[in-house]
């Protein structure tokens, strides 16, 4: 009971912190580009969920019926709700939204996957051009070069790869392209297995053969076009040697229709990923929008920062006796203006008060007491060096 459920865990401490950060560095950015948020509810109708979500999503729904018997589940992701409110709003075009919030899914848990984690996400309804794809892959670009992440964005298109199919005579898309989704979990000996239980052997060989080969510049087609689009609208920004062209993209969501992308950082592990899902409004009943989305996972970003938190001063404050407390809430005060400071509420001595400092990682520890207030001093402590300095009340603020 005392134990988190399986696939969930608790954020303390360190992590928390680089938690908060992370999500505020996210939404500093998002609103930078205009996005603005929206808020949906962890749950929705389960058949709002598995309208065109697909086969492998549909099992690891977090499903449930309420005490009215209605068929509920906990939101996969963030792109279906925000689907549902377009199509039953009137929103003035382009809506540009962000979410971020927890998410569900029944899946194995793993390094940096749980069954209970955190996207944050960004969506563009309305415009068609390619010109929203990129704006999405810039934000993306614009978070991970601050947190200083070694980065690439896989991209394709499906309908290039539909094109693939076509011309191999495979009508089995969905299927298909269910299987290629899972080649970085499962490797290419067990897709070219699980395929041949569906398609020819002799189209399966000649399949993975054109993905592996990953000619793009081969085909010409819509889905080319629209890459291509996406590609050079990079190349006049400066920012397509971050692209990288990849035909076994496919992204296992159903309701993808054109340009898709995945970023993978670190050790070639995916962040994040999305792409056009232009049909979704549509089919869940609502007026055809033109949208296109993409989505960093928070815990997976976390495991590739390998739980370093960007350097911020900190500053803890203790306070030897109650005169000497209430000058240092005063100082206390003025300090935050600059810098997080923390003061000694136990009423501990100096040494466990510096115990604490220390075990926190406090950068600057100011002691004050009873004959510092006589003295009208204070003594810094720096927390690395243990190096000590006296230094005037009066001059404290202007000191940091």
């Amino acid at each position: 009971m005392l134990q988190p459920v399986k696939g969930t865990r608790d954020l303390i401490g360190k992590d928390a912190e680089l938690y908060e950060y992370v999500l505020d560095l996210c939404r500093k950015i998002f609103r930078k580009y205009g996005f603005s948020p929206l808020y949906t509810p962890a749950f929705e109708y389960l058949s709002l969920l598995t309208k065109k979500s697909g086969e492998e999503i549909e099992k690891e729904i977090y499903s449930f019926k309420d005490k009215s018997g209605r068929s509920l589940g906990l939101r996969f992701d963030l792109t279906v709700p925000l689907a549902r409110v377009v199509a039953s709003h009137q929103l003035k075009k382009p809506y540009k939204r962000y979410a971020i919030g927890k998410v569900w899914r029944y899946d194995q848990p793993q390094s940096a996957r749980w069954r209970e984690f955190t996207q944050a996400d960004i969506d563009i309804i309305g415009p068609e051009s390619a010109a929203a794809d990129l704006e999405c892959i810039q934000v993306v670009i614009d978070i991970l070069e601050k947190l200083n992440v070694d980065f690439k964005i896989k991209v394709n298109n499906r309908k290039l790869v539909e094109y693939v199919l076509r011309q191999l005579k495979i009508k089995k898309s969905k299927e298909v392209f269910r299987i290629l989704d899972k080649q970085e979990k499962i490797g290419w000996s067990a897709v070219e297995k699980e395929l041949s239980n569906i398609i020819k052997t002799s189209q399966v060989g000649k399949l993975i053969s054109i993905i592996k080969k990953n000619k793009i510049d081969s085909f010409e087609c819509a889905g080319k076009k629209e890459l291509d689009s996406l590609i050079n609208l990079a190349k006049e920004l400066s920012i397509d040697n971050y692209l990288v062209t990849d035909l076994s993209l496919v992204r296992g969501l159903e309701y993808y229709t054109g340009n898709v992308f995945e970023i993978v950082a670190g050790l070639g592990v995916s962040i994040g990923g999305g792409g056009r899902y232009d049909n979704l409004t549509e089919t869940i009943g609502g007026k055809k929008e033109p949208a296109v989305g993409i989505s960093i996972g928070i815990e997976r970003l976390m495991k590739v920062l390998e739980k370093k938190i960007p350097s911020r001063r900190k500053i803890y404050i203790a306070p030897l006796g109650q005169s000497a407390f209430v000058r240092c809430m005063k100082i206390a005060k003025k300090l935050r203006k600059k810098m997080p400071v923390e003061i000694g509420l136990m009423g501990r001595s100096l040494s466990k008060q510096l115990d604490y400092a220390s075990k926190k990682n406090f950068d600057i520890t100011i002691i004050i007491g009873e004959r510092d207030l006589a003295d009208k001093k204070a003594t810094i402590r720096d927390m690395k060096s243990g190096k000590e300095k006296r230094v005037l009340l009066k001059n404290l603020e202007h000191y940091f």
